[in-house]
This record gives structure tokens, C-alpha cells and sequence, in this order.
């Protein structure tokens, strides 16, 4: 037989030599009959057709030559016969997947896949769903972010019985919908996953954070509580609390969220989480104890920070809720923070007052008035306990308050307790209102004086004397203003005298607007405002501190978008920033210094403040606001630029001048704040290493005795001079000298310790 096939070969190779190629087709094909496997044959055969121009016939034998090289291992020389030869030509789905399979080998995914896809449709054609289901996964393999892809593979599992790769493939999808903003589909594919394998963990987890998400969080908790008894992981902790604390279930929230934190220990977030639904469902007995748990338990694990914050944020979300007033003023008190221990019995006091609980009142004035005698608004709680609570109390607590010089027009003077007030007072007169404009302007220029603030001061003197021309022969305070400040209005003389008729004041239009329209209630507002951020200020205990707390009570006071502060030089290390915003906004945080920077390129107005609106700004857009008001802080020992104070307003708006001083004035305080801060934490600091001492040792008879000083600058003779009426009342010093250099020096009598 095997020489029968080298005679056939040697024939067809003669008919070649020739050119007789349907001669050598004919001997190739007697070799195949004798050897199916011939591998010369299949080639000279597939080539011989090729060049008798009978591509399909010669696709048959290329075929064949393609198997037979999978079969060898020669993946190589397999791709490129498939890929020239038998792409033009259909072929059976199982060469097709075998070609994609080498494909997805040399990491050619896009050919791969159209290898694959069309396999799958001729398996399903000849109803071979077994292999349709292989092609199918590779495809997924291939292709893993095509959701589509994985439904199919998960329709075609399903149908087959392969329960867990019909679930997998329906999870996958769902994952992918949701991504895709798809939230009902990826929903219904997520149930499907969940109803193959309904105790899988990982199935029902993601059913119900769908769930939640879609707003079902009751049958978040359906899904979820099948497995709660066995289930200890973090995350189906984490998932299963927050849907019991949505659906109101809030004991076992409680639980849940305790044992998810024994597995992941943290700042409690959820559970103060649970406090405050505590506190919305009126279970203050229970908000209580949990708050006093967590206190304690936060206390002891030294996350004091974290704890103040979760506090805060609770105290911020439920103003009028009395028992966590109670809570968060018993919190403070612990932790020794009487800025917000003061705050919070402010609150307290309003909320008793409000249930008509007089008792608890009158014991949170008394301990409102231990922590500040000076707050102005002690007379208005005093006012307000007239008739209700003990006289002798009443009286006991006014002798001990103190009433601030400059705001003692903000409140009913308390006549004694018990005296008669009449109810019906008169309303001010056009004089009264008058009188009053000019005080607000006088208590500007004096904080303008005290805090150095020259330009300032005369600024608002100008403007007096716009206002109320002459003013100064009738009021010695304004007298007493002009001179301090060194500055007289045009025409007057440099000292008080018998001044002419007052002239008739100036017509309305020559007064700027702004200061007609500045009303006395808002000076007193301000005024009242910057009282009580000083005295904020100087509970803070680090400068970080300091402007978090200016930052928000600035805000808060001009209801602001934004308000920003930095102290310190821009790229210094020792620069401190700190920000304000409301929640409908995100924090500015590392991008400050690009917002301060705005401020160089616009002008300041006669007040120092930096005016700027998004029309002409439009950068301010970029940071959520329309308009924006900024002043300069300036260090007044070195007259230096400190920092920069800039507010803004997500909505247009005009800034009025007593803003501009306001802003001023708190800055100016805050800038001593932060030097007191650092000067207090420098005190603290540890003690470096001192260095042994140097001793002299000093010889009288027959006694000696060392004396440490801190450098022996050398040896002199001097002259003593000597004092006796401060010598005899200090024996330590015997005389005095003036050394060569000039300076003076006092002598001390060594001999005298001895």
C-alpha cells in the first residue's frame, strides 16, 4: 500500500512538471483514497484548486488541512490558513468555535466574538444548546460589560437547569443595568438571580440594596431577614440595619448596627443614626440611653473629635427636641466644652420656657449666667421669668448679671422685681429714632478706634458729619470721638466751642444710599453679633478651632452660601483655612486658596471691602456663587496682610456697608485670636533639654559656695557705686556699675546667701 501511494505521489508530481493539473488532482485524490490523513495531499490538493480557480472545492481541503493542524498543535499556521482561505465559506459551528477560541488565545476579542456569535446561531439552528451554551460563556468572557450578553447566557443556563450559572449571569446584569441607570430592569434580572438561588448571600444582598434604592425598603428587609439568624458579615449587617432603620423597626436596628460595630469597630455613625430616629418617633427615654452609651463608649475608645461631630449633627437635625438638648448639655459638660455647653443651655432655656417649665428655667439661667454674667441676652431671659418665678430668685440672678455699656439699649431696662412696668409704652419718636442712628454710628467709630482702625474711624466721622452736621456742640461723646480720632468736619473748630445754628441737613440724594438704608436694627443685630463670635472666639481651644467656629457663625449670622477664611501667607505651612457652607452645596476644601486668589484682581471700596458678582467674575460660578463679598485681614502689630475673609451668596445680592464692617471687625478679632492660640500652645510646649549649668565658685574665709550662671562673659574691673536707700530695702544687691559698653548692671552681695 505505501508504495502504491509514492507511485500515485510521483505521478502527480510528474503531472505537475508538466502543468497537467487536473491529471495531478487525480493521483492526489487516489493518494487520499489510499491515506484520508495524507498531509501532502490535503495541501496539493487545496493549492491545485485554488489555481484551477475552484475556491469552494479547494475551501474543503483547507478545512481539512485546518483540523488536521489543531490536531498537530500548530495554532499559528491553523489562524492564517482559516483566515485566507475559509472565511469566504460557510462553515460548521464547531470549526467556527474552534477558530474563536484561537482568536481569544491571541487576545483578538472583536474577531473572537463574531466567531463565536455566529456559532451560536448554527448550534441553535441544529438545536445543540449544550455547545450553543459554551459559545455563550466565552462570549461573556469575552465581552464581560455586555448586559445583553449575560441575560442570553442566563436564559439559555436556565433552560438547560444550570441553576448557578443562570443566576450568576442574571446578577452580572443586573449589576451592569444598574451601573447603566437602568433601575427596573437591572431590578427584575437581580429577582430572577435571587428567586435560583434564594439562600445566596451575595443574590440577596444585592436584591435589597436595589431595593432601597428603588424606595422599597420593606422588601429589602423580605429578602434580607430570611438569613439574618446565620449571617455575622459586615456588609449584610450594614445592609440589613439600614433597612430595619428605614422601615422604623428601630429596637432591632439598634442590635443590628450593635453587633455590625463589635465586627467593625468605628465612630457609630448608624447608631447615632438610630438616636436621632429615636427622637423623631418621640422614644426620648430610649435616644437617651443610647447617647449616653455611645458617649462612653466613644470617650473610652479616645474618639472625642468624632464624638463631637456625630453630637453636633444630631443636635442640627433636631433643634427642637428638648430630651437631646438635655443629652447633648450633659455631653458637653463631661467633656468640659463650654462654648457649646453655653450654646446648648441657651437652647435648653428656650425650649423649657416654651413647655412653661419654670424650675428647669430658672436652673438653666442660673448656670447661663455662672458661664457668661455678660451676655446681654441674661436681662431678656430675666424679662421673660417676671411673674412666673421666685422674686428673690429673679433678683439674686440680676445682681450677679452684667450688662454690656454698649448694647444696653437692646433691652426693657429690669426695673426691680415686682415693680409695676406700663403696658403700654409710646412709640419712638422721629428724635428717639434719630438719637439712635447716631449712637449705632458712634459705637462704630469707637470699636474702629479701639482696634486701631484709623481710616476706618475717620471714614465713619465723615460721615456723621454728613448726617447730623453740628452734632458735635451738643454731644460730648462725639466731641470727645473727634478728638481721639485727631479729625474735625470743614469749618469746624479744632476744639468744642459754641457752635452757630446747626445748617439744614443735606438734601436726600447727597446722602449714599447704603447709609440711609441701613437700618438701627441691624447695627444692633451686628453688633450684638460680634460680641458674641468674640467671645466664641476665646473659648477655642487650637487656632484650627477658632476659624471653624468664626467660619460658621459668620454664615450662619448673614445666611451665606459660603464663607472662607485662610490666616497665614498663600503656600505658607503654617497657613490655617477653614469654610462654611450649606448642604445644598459641596466644600470648596483644597480649591480655597484658588477662591482667595480672586480676590487680588478686584479693587476695594472706602471700607476695605472687595465687592465682587459673577457678572464680572464669572469664576465664582465655578464655586457655586453669584455674588461675593471679601475683606483683607490685616496683623496689627506688623501692619501686615494676614489672611483674607471672603462670603458669597449662591443668589445675586447687594452688600451693604455695615456688612463690610462687620466683617472687618470680626476679622480683625480673629486674627488676635489666632496669634493668643499659638502664644497658649507654644506655653504648653515641652521643655527642651537643659544643658548642664555653669557654676563659679565663690571663697570668703573659710567658706565656699557655687553660684550657676548662665555665661561667664569674662573679668573687669569696675567701679561700685553705691545706693543705700535701695540697698537697705534689697540686701541682696550691694551697689551698681556701668560697664564699658554702657549697659548697667547691678552687683549682687554673693557673700550675704552664704
Amino acid at each position: 500500500m505505501a508504495s502504491d501511494i509514492n507511485k500515485h505521489l510521483e505521478r502527480a508530481r510528474r503531472h505537475l512538471e508538466k502543468s497537467k493539473l487536473r491529471e495531478a488532482v487525480e493521483e492526489y485524490q487516489a493518494v487520499l483514497a489510499e491515506a484520508p490523513a495524507h498531509q501532502e495531499a490535503l495541501q496539493a490538493l487545496a493549492d491545485l484548486y485554488t489555481r484551477l480557480n475552484e475556491p469552494a472545492r479547494a475551501a474543503q481541503y483547507y478545512a481539512a488541512q485546518f483540523d488536521r493542524l489543531l490536531e498537530a498543535g500548530d495554532a499559528a499556521k491553523a489562524v492564517a490558513i482559516f483566515a485566507r482561505f475559509l472565511r469566504p465559506f460557510p462553515q460548521p459551528p464547531e470549526r467556527l468555535m474552534r477558530y474563536g477560541a484561537l482568536l481569544q488565545k491571541q487576545n483578538r476579542a472583536p474577531e473572537a466574538i463574531e466567531q463565536f456569535g455566529a456559532a451560536v446561531e448554527l448550534f441553535q439552528q441544529q438545536q445543540k444548546d449544550k455547545e450553543a451554551l459554551a459559545c455563550c460563556e466565552a462570549l461573556t468572557r469575552l465581552d464581560p460589560e455586555d448586559s445583553a450578553r449575560h441575560v442570553t447566557l442566563g436564559e439559555m443556563a436556565e433552560r438547560l437547569g444550570q441553576t448557578d450559572l443562570a443566576a450568576q449571569s442574571y446578577l452580572r446584569a443586573g449589576q451592569l443595568l444598574q451601573a447603566a441607570a437602568a433601575p427596573d430592569q437591572a431590578l427584575d434580572y437581580l429577582g430572577r438571580a435571587h428567586r435560583l438561588l434564594p439562600a445566596d448571600r451575595t443574590c440577596a444582598l444585592l436584591l435589597a440594596a436595589a431595593k432601597l434604592r428603588k424606595g422599597d425598603p420593606q422588601g429589602a428587609v423580605a429578602t434580607l431577614e430570611p438569613l439574618a439568624s446565620t449571617e455575622k458579615d459586615p456588609a449584610f449587617l450594614a445592609l440589613f440595619g439600614e433597612t430595619l432603620l428605614q422601615t422604623g423597626r428601630l429596637d432591632q436596628a439598634r442590635d443590628v448596627f450593635e453587633t455590625f460595630y463589635k465586627e467593625k469597630p468605628g465612630a457609630f455613625p448608624k447608631l447615632f443614626e438610630v438616636a436621632g430616629a429615636y427622637i423623631g418617633a418621640a422614644e426620648d427615654a430610649k435616644a437617651s440611653a443610647l447617647l449616653t452609651q455611645l458617649t462612653e463608649r466613644m470617650r473610652a475608645a479616645r474618639k472625642d473629635a468624632e464624638l463631637m461631630a456625630e453630637i453636633d449633627r444630631l443636635a442640627a437635625a433636631h433643634p427642637a427636641s428638648l430630651a437631646l438638648a438635655e443629652a447633648c448639655a450633659k455631653i458637653y459638660e463631661q467633656m468640659n466644652r463650654e462654648s457649646k455647653y453655653f450654646d446648648v443651655l441657651v437652647r435648653l432655656f428656650d425650649l423649657y420656657f416654651a413647655a412653661g417649665r419654670v424650675k428647669e428655667c430658672c436652673e438653666t439661667l442660673d448656670r447661663l449666667v455662672d458661664i457668661d454674667a455678660y451676655d446681654f441676652r441674661n436681662q431678656e431671659r430675666i424679662a421673660k421669668l417676671q411673674g412666673k418665678a421666685d422674686p428673690s430668685f429673679l433678683q439674686n440672678i440680676l445682681s450677679r448679671a452684667a450688662k454690656a455699656a454698649t448694647i444696653s439699649s437692646r433691652t426693657e431696662s429690669f426695673v426691680g422685681v415686682g415693680a409695676a412696668r406700663d403696658d403700654a409704652s409710646p412709640p419712638a419718636s422721629e428724635e428717639a429714632r434719630t438719637q439712635q442712628a447716631l449712637d449705632d454710628l458712634l459705637v462704630q467709630v469707637e470699636i474702629f478706634l479701639q482696634y486701631s482702625l484709623q481710616a476706618k474711624a475717620v471714614e465713619r466721622l465723615e460721615r456723621i458729619a454728613e448726617l447730623f452736621p453740628g452734632a458735635e456742640a451738643t454731644n460730648e461723646r462725639l466731641q470727645s470721638l473727634y478728638q481721639r480720632a485727631n479729625w474735625w468736619p470743614k469749618g469746624a473748630p479744632p476744639k468744642p466751642a459754641p457752635a452757630p445754628p446747626a445748617a439744614p441737613p443735606p438734601p436726600p440724594e447727597s446722602a449714599p444710599p447704603s447709609v440711609a438704608a441701613t437700618s438701627s436694627a441691624e447695627t444692633h443685630r451686628d453688633l450684638a453679633a460680634i460680641a458674641e463670635i468674640n467671645r466664641m472666639m476665646y473659648r477655642q481651644p487650637t487656632p484650627r478651632e477658632i476659624l471653624a467656629t468664626t467660619a460658621a457663625e459668620i454664615g450662619k449670622h448673614l445666611r451665606l452660601t459660603r464663607c472662607l477664611l485662610t490666616v497665614g501667607a498663600a503656600g505658607d505651612a503654617t497657613q490655617l483655612t477653614a469654610e462654611y457652607f450649606t448642604p445644598d452645596v459641596a466644600a470648596v476644601g483644597a480649591a480655597i486658596p484658588a477662591v482667595m486668589a480672586l480676590v487680588s484682581g478686584a479693587g476695594a471700596d472706602a471700607l476695605g471691602g472687595v465687592d465682587m458678582q459673577a457678572s464680572q467674575i464669572p469664576r465664582l460660578r465655578e464655586f457655586g456663587l453669584e455674588s461675593a463679598l471679601a475683606v483683607t485681614l490685616t496683623d496689627k502689630e506688623t501692619q501686615a496682610a494676614a489672611g483674607i475673609l471672603l462670603v458669597g451668596d449662591a443668589a445675586g445680592r447687594k452688600w451693604k456697608p455695615n456688612e463690610s464692617f462687620f466683617l472687618q471687625a470680626v476679622g480683625d478679632q480673629l486674627v488676635l485670636s489666632v496669634n493668643h492660640a499659638r502664644l497658649r500652645s507654644l506655653v504648653r510646649l515641652p521643655e527642651a533639654e537643659v544643658p548642664l549649668p555653669q557654676v563659679v565658685v565663690i571663697a570668703r574665709g573659710d567658706r565656699r559656695a557655687g553660684v550657676m550662671v548662665d555665661e561667664l562673659v569674662g573679668q573687669q574691673e569696675i567701679v561700685v557705686k553705691q545706693f543705700e536707700p535701695v540697698r537697705d530695702a534689697l540686701p541682696l544687691f550691694s551697689g551698681a556699675t556701668i560697664l564699658a559698653d554702657g549697659a548697667p548692671a547691678l552687683i549682687v552681695d554673693v557673700g550675704s546667701l552664704l
